[in-house]
């Protein structure tokens, strides 16, 4: 998990996080409330399930990063 939180330190060094494209809080109580009593294979599964979709959500923010500049040129 370090290595995880300073892989994220690093990044934000440079970048700016785009508040509209990262995990909501209803998203988050959402997957605490389904790791409720999960086991291990479930709880491992949703965490992949998890990465997944911030892996999606911020491959949609480069796209949409990338639309924007191309407007600008």
């Amino acid at each position: 998990m370090e290595k995880i939180k300073s892989y994220v330190d690093r990044f934000l060094k440079t970048n700016k996080m785009k508040r509209s494209y990262e995990l909501s809080s209803l998203e988050i109580i959402s997957f605490m409330k389904e790791t409720n009593g999960a086991d291990t294979n479930k709880l491992f599964s949703m965490i992949c399930t998890l990465f997944d979709y911030g892996y999606a959500k911020g491959y949609r923010a480069a796209l949409a990063e990338m639309r924007m500049k191309g407007a600008r040129a």
